[in-house]
């Protein structure tokens, strides 16, 4: 029994790690990689919501660069609705309708 206990024995080889221990490990290397919401000045918040528009009016497509916390997504369709009192609207993505908020807009092409 006193083998065991040294070199390569029985502590060396009954190294484990809980499903929990695992769990948490993996969460904070995902909050290591998160980002920050950017911040987008006046002039652009005014293009974004020129082409919404423009999309909801003509029906014509739309392509959006949206915030995401571990990198950003693009989407492209046609607006809907818009809902200004929620700050939100409606994007049509081939079928899908998808409900988008202005505060998740990078930028808009």
């Amino acid at each position: 029994m006193k083998g065991k206990l040294h070199g390569n024995g029985l502590w060396e080889s009954s190294r484990m790690m809980l499903p929990e221990h695992k769990e948490a490990i993996l969460e904070y290397n995902r909050r290591q990689h998160r980002r920050s919401r950017i911040l987008l000045d006046e002039q652009e918040m005014e293009e974004i919501s020129r082409r919404i528009a423009e999309s909801l009016r003509d029906n014509k497509e739309i392509g959006l660069r949206l915030y995401g916390e571990f990198g950003d997504r693009r989407v492209r369709g046609v607006v809907e609705a818009v809902r200004p009192g929620e700050r939100r609207f409606r994007l049509n993505t081939d079928g899908n309708p998808e409900w988008i908020a202005f505060a998740d807009i990078v930028s808009a092409e």
